[in-house]
């Protein structure tokens, strides 16, 4: 899997950029960039899980109420 996350130094500080091309923070230490990378690290994982989650949970209340994914979808999608 490719690092999402990249540290660049610029002058003294550290700038964190994610892959898909938005700068995520600028930092004083090298120390603080690497805790703030694992810090969104471990809120893309909570994210992906929650998700993850959303659609179990939407797939089981589908098949409780006997209805397809078209007709789940709210009015006017």
């Amino acid at each position: 899997m490719a690092d999402k996350y990249r540290m660049t130094s610029y002058g003294s500080d550290f700038i964190i950029n994610h892959n898909a091309g938005g700068t995520v923070g600028v930092y004083k230490t090298r120390q603080e960039a690497k805790q703030n990378i694992v810090d969104c690290e471990r809120d893309d994982l909570m994210l992906k899980t929650a998700r993850r989650l959303v659609i179990q949970a939407v797939g089981t209340l589908m098949r409780i109420h006997r209805i397809d994914r078209r007709a789940a979808l709210p009015m006017g999608s």
